[in-house]
Order: C-alpha cells, then sequence, then structure tokens
C-alpha cells in the first residue's frame, strides 16, 4: 500500500489514514469517518470518489456518526472530495484501491476561518478491517518478480502456507488436497469440474490458459472466506483482469531462453555403479505477445486486449532400450525392420496461444456493466519418451473458452446488486498418431497407437446474483450461485489393442505373452464408452457484518451448498455375492451447510497499532465428475478389456509366432463369439458417499514496528472429514502372515528355482505370485468409492513486510511450521486403490502427501535510482521433504494391487508416509532496466534467472525392490511369497533429482 504527499490551498483536511475497505470478491469497498479539527463526528458531509482510470463517480453523505461507505467500487487508483458548508474542502485525496486493502479512510476537516493545511495521506500499514488470512499479488509483483513459465498462478507458491501437490499440480492452500482448491477470475469459477485444478491444466502440460498480461492482481486466501465463497476446502486464489481506461495504453513483449543457458540436469550416480545424465538437447522456448486498451467513449466504454504465446520444442533421443541400447540385425531377424523403421529421435512440441477482450461500460454513475472473452489454444503430445517410437505418441490438444458478463448497479443509496454470468468450456481431444495396435517389448520400447486416447469436452455455466444492504456500520449480502455442468467423454484404454511381449527374443520370433484389448460389451466402444452427462452445483448464502465498537468488527455468515448428481443407474453392490451386479443404484446427491464467523479487534492499549483476527468456520468441497464418469463406464455392461493368453491365439484367429505381422499387427473388431466374459472391474459409490467438508479456526495478529516493518502470527487448525476414497469389496477376510501382514485369501504360483548360473553360481527364483481368490467370481476388483477418511492439519505462520514509499527496498517473507495428517490423501484416483488393506482405515494414519514441515517464501526487491536504474528482484522459496511410502511394486498380500504393499521389518509395517524426500530451495533473480524513448513510450530490458543457484539436488532414497538371484540352499532369492521372510534383503538405496536446472531468460518489453 502507497502513501502519497498532497498539496493544495483547498486541501485543508488532516488525513489519519487512508486505504479502502477489504473485498474479497473482485469489487472493493472505500468507508471511513469524516471528522473536525476536535475529534467531533461532521454529519451530512459530501464524500465524491471518482475513479481515475474510468471517471466512475460516487457520491455519498456521511451519517450522525460521520462515516461513510462505498461499496462495489472497482479496482483501481481514486480521488476523494470532502464538502461541507462552513469547512474548508478536502480535495484531490489520492488512493488506490487494490484487493486486500483494508483500512479506513478518516479525514478532518478544518473550519473555513482556520488556516490553509498541509495534507499528507498515509495509508495504514496493517488492516483493520480484513478478518481473513490473505496474500496479495499486486500489479508489481507480477511485472517485477520472474514469473517462470508466465503462469499468473505460480507467484501464489510465494504466499504462505501454499504448495503444489505431488500427484497432480494443483496448488492445495492451507493443508487441503490440491482438487478442493477453488480459482476465481473475474468473480466466476474457473475450476475443471471433471479432474479438478483449474481449467485447463488437468494434463498439467499447458503454460497458462489465460495470459499473465491480462491479470491485475489477486489474492490468495487462506481462512476466513466470508459465506460467499465455496466449493472449497478453505483457501482459493481471488483474481481479477485489466481494463481498458481513458488513458490509450499498451505493451509489446518478447522472452527467450537461449539454449546454451539452459544448465543439463544432475548425473545420478547409484550405489550399483550405473550412471545417468540428462543432457539439455535441442530445447527452444520464446513468448510473445501485445496488449492494448484505452477509451471508446470518454467516461463510459472500455477496451482491453491481449495476446500470449509460447513456441517451445524438447528434444526426445528415442532409443530401443533406452539407457541399455539393443544392437538391432534385420538379416538375421527380419522383424528388426520394423524397429528400425519405426524408430528415431524426434523433438514434442508445447506450443500455447491465448486471446484475451474485455469492454467495461459506465452506462451512469449507478451502473456498471463488463464483459470479457477468454481463449486459449495449446498443441502438445502425450506418451513421449526414450522407448516410445514417434507413432506411439497422441496429440495433447487443449482449447479453452471463458465468457464473462458482469453487471453492477446501485439501486438506492444503501442497496446495492451483483448479477454475473461465466460459461467456461474446456475442450481435451487425445487422438493417436497410430491406428495399430501397441506393440510393448519388454526392456525395449513401444510402437503402435498410444492406448490412451479419448475425446472429452466439458461446459460450466454459471449464474450469480447477489444483493446487498450497505451502511457504514452494517453490511448484509445474500445471494444464489447456480451452475449447469455439461461433460462429454469418451476413454476406454486399449480399446485399439496392446500386444505384450516379454523380450526382445520373442518379438523377433512373433511369439506374443498377452493381446489385451478392451470392446465395447453392448455396441462398438466408442459408443458404449461415450460418458455424456449434466450435474447441478447450487448455493446460496448470507454474510453479515457489524461495526460493534471502532474497535471491534464482527462477521457471520451462512452458506448452503448442494451437488446434484446425474440421475442415470449405477451399481448396488449391498449384495456383494449378487450375478449379475444389480444397476439399481444411484449416485447420492449431497447438500451440507457451511457456517462462518469471523472478527477483527484492534486492542485499544495499543493505540490501535495491533490488529488481531480470527474465523471459524466450515467448507464443503465437490466431488470431480471423473469418479461420476467410473461409476457409469466400468459397470461390467458398457466396456470391458479381456487378456487373451498365447494359448488362446489359434481359438480366436489371432496371429502368433510366424503369422505375427509386425509392421501392422491384427485387431479385433467386436468381442468374439463364445469367449467367455472374463470378471470385469467394477465400480460404483456407497449410498452413503458425501463430499467433503473442512472445519477450519483461524487467530492471527499484525503490528506494525518503526511504521514501515509489519510483523505477524497466525494459527490455523483444520479437521477435514467426508474425504473421498475408494475401497474393495471383492476380497475375503484377511489372515496375518508369520510376518503380522495381512493376506487375503489367495492362491500362490509353484515357485521354480532355475540352474545356477555357471559364472556367478546364482540361482534365480521365480513364481510365487498371488491371485486373489475373489469372494464374487464373476467380478475381479469391485471398486466401491467411500467418504469415511479423515485429515488433521495445523500450521504456524510467521510474516515479515517491509514497505515505505520512497524506499527504494521492499519485501515480504513468510515462515509456515506446518504438520497435516490424513487416513488418505487420494485426489483422483478414480480407478484405483490407494491404500494398504483400504479395510483397515484406523491403519493407514499418515503423514498426507501435501505435508511439508517447514515452508519459507517470499520476495525482496530493490530500485537502485542513483547509479544503475536497475529494478533487482529475488524470490525464494525453500520447501522441507515431501512424504513417501515404502512399497513394492507387485501384489504381496493377495489383493490383486501390487502399487500399496508396505514393506515390513522383522513384522512391524513401516507405515505409510513415514519416509521423506529431499528438500528444495530455489531463488530466482529478476533484473529490469527501463529505458524512456519519448514522454509515453518507454523499453524495458529483463533479465530472469530461474534457480539462480543452479542448486540441482538430489536425495539418496530408499526403495523396496527384492532379489530375484540367490543360492540354494543358504541365501535364497525372494518371491512375493517370501518377501517378508527375506525383508532384510529388500531395501535398496536409489538416488533421485529433485528440481530442475538453472534457466535463464532475456527479454524485451515495450510500453505506452
Amino acid at each position: 500500500m502507497r502513501s502519497r504527499h498532497l498539496s493544495s490551498s483547498s486541501l485543508v483536511a488532516l488525513l489519519v489514514a487512508a486505504a479502502p475497505l477489504m473485498a474479497q470478491g473482485v469489487s472493493v469497498q472505500l468507508g471511513g469517518r469524516v471528522l473536525d479539527t476536535k475529534g467531533s463526528a461532521v454529519a451530512g458531509a459530501t464524500v465524491v470518489i471518482r475513479n481515475g482510470e474510468t471517471g466512475l463517480t460516487r457520491t455519498l453523505q456521511t451519517s450522525n456518526e460521520g462515516r461513510y461507505l462505498a461499496t462495489l467500487l472497482p479496482v483501481g487508483p481514486y480521488t476523494v472530495t470532502v464538502t461541507k458548508a462552513g469547512y474548508q474542502t478536502a480535495a484531490n485525496i489520492k488512493v488506490n484501491l487494490n484487493l486486500g486493502d483494508a483500512a479506513p479512510l478518516t479525514i478532518k476537516l478544518a473550519l473555513e476561518s482556520g488556516a490553509v493545511v498541509e495534507v499528507v495521506a498515509a495509508s495504514a500499514q496493517v488492516d483493520s478491517e480484513r478478518a481473513s488470512a490473505a496474500a496479495i499479488v499486486s500489479p508489481d509483483n507480477l511485472t517485477s518478480l520472474p514469473v517462470f513459465g508466465r503462469n499468473f498462478t505460480n507467484l501464489a507458491t510465494l504466499a504462505p502456507q501454499v504448495v503444489v501437490d505431488s500427484s497432480r499440480g494443483n496448488l492445495a492452500i492451507a493443508g487441503q488436497r490440491g482438487v478442493n482448491t477453488s480459482i476465481n477470475i473475474d468473480g466466476g469459477d474457473n475450476n475443471e469440474p471433471f479432474f479438478g485444478g483449474a481449467t485447463g491444466a488437468a494434463e498439467g502440460k499447458t503454460p497458462f490458459t489465460i495470459s499473465i498480461e491480462a491479470i491485475r492482481e489477486y489474492q490468495v486466501i487462506t481462512d476466513g472466506a466470508s459465506a460467499e465463497f465455496g466449493r472449497m476446502g478453505g483457501g482459493y486464489v481471488n483474481a481479477i483482469t485489466k481494463n481498458g481506461t481513458n488513458d490509450l495504453s499498451g505493451s509489446l513483449f518478447y522472452y527467450l531462453r537461449p539454449r546454451k543457458t539452459v544448465e543439463a540436469g544432475p548425473t545420478l550416480r547409484q550405489p550399483n555403479g550405473s550412471t545417468t545424465t540428462s543432457p539439455v538437447g535441442d530445447f527452444q522456448q520464446e513468448q510473445f505477445g501485445f496488449s492494448v486498451g484505452g477509451p471508446i467513449v470518454k467516461d463510459k466504454l472500455f477496451y482491453f486486449v491481449a495476446y500470449d504465446a509460447q513456441r517451445k520444442k524438447s528434444p526426445i533421443n528415442q532409443v530401443w532400450g533406452g539407457n541399455s541400447p539393443v544392437t538391432l540385425d534385420p538379416v538375421a531377424n527380419p522383424r528388426d525392420a520394423v524397429l528400425i523403421a519405426k524408430g528415431g529421435s524426434y523433438s514434442v512440441p508445447e506450443d500455447s496461444d491465448t486471446y484475451f477482450v474485455r469492454f467495461d461500460f459506465n452506462p451512469t454513475v449507478n451502473h456498471n456493466i463488463q464483459f470479457r472473452v477468454n481463449h486459449s489454444s495449446f498443441k502438445g503430445v502425450t506418451g513421449a519418451g526414450t522407448t516410445a517410437a514417434y507413432e506411439n505418441l497422441a496429440s495433447d490438444d487443449v482449447k479453452t473458452d471463458a465468457y464473462v458478463l458482469q453487471w453492477n448497479w446501485v439501486l438506492g443509496s444503501n442497496w446495492m446488486n451483483e448479477f454475473r454470468v461465466n460459461i467456461v468450456k474446456d475442450d481435451m481431444p487425445r487422438s493417436t498418431y497410430s491406428s495399430i495396435p501397441e506393440v510393448s517389448i519388454s526392456n525395449v520400447g513401444f510402437y503402435g497407437a498410444y492406448p490412451f486416447d479419448r475425446t472429452y469436452n466439458t461446459k460450466r455455466t454459471q449464474i450469480q446474483e447477489n444483493i446487498s444492504y450497505v451502511t457504514p456500520t452494517f453490511q448484509v449480502k445474500a445471494g444464489i450461485d447456480h451452475n449447469t455442468i455439461d461433460v462429454s467423454e469418451f476413454f476406454a484404454g486399449n480399446w485399439q489393442g496392446v500386444y505384450l511381449f516379454s523380450s526382445l527374443t520373442n518379438f523377433r520370433a512373433g511369439n506374443w505373452s498377452t493381446y489385451r484389448q478392451n470392446f465395447g460389451l453392448s455396441g462398438p466402444v466408442q459408443q458404449a464408452g461415450l460418458f455424456s452427462a449434466s450435474e447441478k452445483q447450487i448455493a446460496i448464502f448470507l454474510q453479515t457484518d457489524w461495526r460493534l465498537t471502532d474497535s471491534f468488527k464482527l462477521g457471520l455468515g451462512v452458506r448452503w451448498d448442494r451437488q446434484e448428481n446425474p440421475e442415470y443407474p449405477v451399481l448396488d453392490m449391498s449384495n456383494t455375492t449378487a450375478n449379475p451386479m444389480p444397476l439399481t443404484g444411484k449416485i447420492p446427491t449431497d447438500s451440507q451447510f457451511s457456517p462462518r464467523l469471523s472478527f477483527t479487534w484492534t486492542p485499544g492499549f495499543d493505540q490501535g497499532k495491533t490488529v488481531v483476527r480470527g474465523s471459524l468456520g466450515r467448507y464443503v468441497s465437490t466431488t470431480p465428475a471423473v469418479f461420476l464418469y467410473q461409476a457409469f463406464a466400468a459397470n461390467g455392461r458398457r466396456t470391458g478389456q479381456k487378456d487373451f493368453t498365447a494359448a488362446e491365439a489359434g481359438t480366436y484367429g489371432i496371429p502368433i509366432g510366424a503369422a505375427f505381422n509386425a509392421a501392422s499387427p491384427y485387431w479385433i473388431s467386436s468381442f468374439p463369439t463364445g469367449a467367455p466374459i472374463p470378471p470385469f472391474n467394477i465400480w460404483t459409490f456407497s449410498k452413503d458417499f458425501k463430499n467433503p467438508y473442512t472445519d477450519r479456526v483461524n487467530l492471527g495478529a499484525e503490528r506494525p514496528f518503526f511504521r514501515d516493518l509489519v510483523l505477524g502470527f497466525s494459527a490455523t487448525y483444520a479437521k477435514s472429514n467426508q474425504l473421498e476414497r475408494t475401497a474393495d469389496l471383492n476380497l475375503g477376510t484377511p489372515t496375518a502372515n508369520a510376518q503380522g501382514r495381512l493376506i487375503y485369501p489367495s492362491t500362490i504360483s509353484p515357485i521354480v528355482i532355475s540352474a545356477p548360473n555357471p559364472t556367478t553360481g546364482l540361482s534365480t527364483w521365480s513364481g510365487g505370485a498371488y491371485t486373489p481368490v475373489r469372494p464374487n467370481t464373476n467380478y475381479g476388483t469391485m471398486g466401491y468409492y467411500l467418504s469415511d477418511a479423515t485429515g488433521i492439519y495445523h500450521a504456524y505462520t510467521f510474516s515479515l513486510k517491509y514497505h515505505k514509499d520512497d524506499s527504494a527496498f521492499d519485501a515480504q517473507v513468510y515462515y509456515t511450521y506446518a504438520i497435516n495428517k490424513d487416513s488418505d490423501s487420494n485426489e483422483r484416483n478414480y480407478s484405483g486403490i490407494s491404500i494398504q488393506d483400504a479395510g483397515q482405515l484406523g491403519n493407514q494414519w499418515g503423514y498426507a502427501d501435501t505435508d511439508r514441515r517447514h515452508v519459507l517464501t517470499g520476495y525482496m526487491s530493490f530500485m537502485d535510482k542513483n547509479v544503475t536504474g536497475v529494478l533487482s528482484s529475488l524470490s525464494f522459496r525453500y520447501q522441507s521433504g515431501t512424504p513417501y511410502t515404502l512399497t513394492y511394486g507387485t501384489d504381496v498380500n493377495g489383493d490383486g494391487n501390487g502399487s500399496n504393499d508396505r514393506y515390513f521389518a522383522n513384522g512391524v509395517d513401516s507405515g505409510r508416509n513415514t519416509q521423506r524426500a529431499g528438500s528444495v530451495f530455489f531463488l530466482d533473480l529478476g533484473l529490469r532496466r527501463d529505458f524512456k524513448i519519448t514522454k509515453r513510450i518507454k523499453a524495458t530490458a529483463s533479465l530472469d534467472i530461474f534457480n539462480l543457484l543452479n542448486r540441482q539436488d538430489t536425495w539418496m532414497s530408499t526403495r523396496v525392490s527384492y532379489p530375484s538371484t540367490g543360492t540354494n540352499p543358504g541365501n535364497p532369492g525372494v518371491v512375493p511369497a517370501t518377501v517378508d521372510a527375506g525383508y532384510a534383503r529388500n531395501l535398496q538405496q536409489q538416488q533421485n533429482p529433485i528440481g530442475s536446472a538453472r534457466q535463464i531468460q532475456v527479454g524485451a518489453r515495450f510500453a505506452f
């Protein structure tokens, strides 16, 4: 916040504190008191507030207590004029209204007979009206700090209690799952309803879906959100976009990351002696665009346009065999010619274009209308890797469109109305480069069609209507938020077929071990697997705020959220032995209330310098539609996957051996007549399934020291309930083995011991694999969505902020100590079981995937006005290591799941998330230098260094990997059935990289 020195013959007011009231939405408030020089209220004074960019003007009268309050003001610079008969006029008082500011503007008027007084307008350093825990990313931050990838949300990690979840790359705020974070832009919901996370970011590939050039500023709210905001676990990002003004302005920019300035990744040296390097290759990235805005009709109609693009390519050095290249000989082995023809290096594109257009119309002083359009288009690929042929890729095209119409109007001296329509579309088709079945050769590579193509689009239509009654000491706001969400997706992995070869030798002979294909069971697979449905998300809220005394403000609110899920039938697994499983269930509709309470208190004993804030409330999240899709498609009636063994090749006419055509493998057009139906995996919802909610408590305080240095502390406690998790109902009752592991009813394949190797004397153990004995033999996994997982989070944050208007130095620093635990950290795993022994939920309690014990973030900037004219900015992020679990990569407890079985040592379960990855620490440096070309035009040269110290952290992890070789007798090899008995040999050390190498970006920008 800024202070300003004003001088004029008409300025005879003494400004005690100047800043706007806090607003969590897209508009802000400005209020305070008008007093005489003795401190008595001046009633009936006229307060005129004028926007310096658009001319929007609001005129108010002070109350009997001298109070005034203007709401629904657009963010921006304002001038305030106060007049009253018998008093000198206070004119041209300048204040800048930013999201997050919240200190009252109190003005003292002198009698007309008094002397002319020089006025000093100074912003209070601590917000005395704000109850929420929030951090602001200002317009200066967006332009001066280095932003990796130019995605505006990247700066959110400089706020306290914000981390990036390790599974999907979503922002996880204040201990919540990333899918439970909400992102709002211009008041509209910008969240992906199918996968969760931000619109267009589900695959984590799009660099941005809205240009940072179009973002004016944003808040990161961690606690204390009013009842107006929901569909989240308590934290959200609230961004507003830029608007045109009465002055024509714009920019033209170009940023480049030269290949020579991109450092290679770390060299990994494993304990077994192997070495892995990470060369840069033919890397190329450039970003460019422009913006322009101005008036169409002065003071009435304005426009703002922005375009932002990225062109990036990354090389893939494709080698059959990867780090252990294989030698191909098409003369001796004719099928090698296919690998040679399909192999070769290639480049992966990551190209993006975004277009932004906004219009603002002020038909009268009481009406403000905003309309904006944002379109983004990303073209990339999926499936790329050193062992994947070019034809094994699939296009990953992502298109988003957002339309927002907002109409604010003042109905009278106390009544305000807000109306908003928000339409967001997300289209993410994935098309394979090849149309032949995929060929997968163990330890060699892949060619043919990428097995996971799809068609996909969503549309959110949101209508909001809010009405407010406002007085200087009491405000009440009520509203309704109605969302209709349409989803359409086809996804049936492996429908184009996959041939699995266990070795290069078997490929050369044409002897595949398994042919896998997904079929439509009630028609063509593209129709049977097509999910097309609608759901509704509805909310009603009431929020009130009272200023009970000059030092105490109280907020009370309540919100009601309802998620109406589609009406299509799903499986009813009440009788787990039924065959067929009846399709008579329904996905439960969810309705919940969320009470909210907040307060601010400025103790009188400290002359109002200290501000104490507190909040208590419940926050209800939504369930992503991907779970609804799985219950629709995976019901044993629409689509199903069958694995054909080599022994079945002749029965179903699948070529094998010499008949196998490696260049164009055979594909089955429909499910073979007479083929036995395999036990498909099926999924459904518990009848008691509910959306998750979190109860949160926050208490904090801030106080300025030496006026310009503000220190703060806050404490947060959050209890999450009804968290979604998965379980398998088709398992028998487990019994503990000799080492204490629960083993489910299953069969164990015979253990086979090879003859000793003549050179090493070692034999190889194979077999000993579990096959679950399913109580219901007609099905495999009977997946069940439950909502009984819980989580507890508590955090303690220390903050330091320094800002002085005439100072060249500016800084914000946050340190958070947090503990985050839960019984399941599932983000959106809709088709697997995340935790071992899902039926024993109490044994799964441990650190959450998003637990970060220590987090230090912030920035510092310095403007050298005297010598170089360079603005230097340094942002930093330190996070302690993420937790992980020691798990085997195969099924060692007979439940048919090979990804969640934990390591046992001497009969003791190692536990969930008991290990820690390495910590990360990044310093990003930004340098800016302006060059004035004309009075209105300037050029800016920039240099951004990401990971300034090139800290390429590596850390030695403990991993589970049992040895299959040994001596018989004495030191036998280990198989799945004997891992616990041979636990002492099953741990290995592995060096891992973390973070990214240093990159340097140079840029040029012209602004007018």
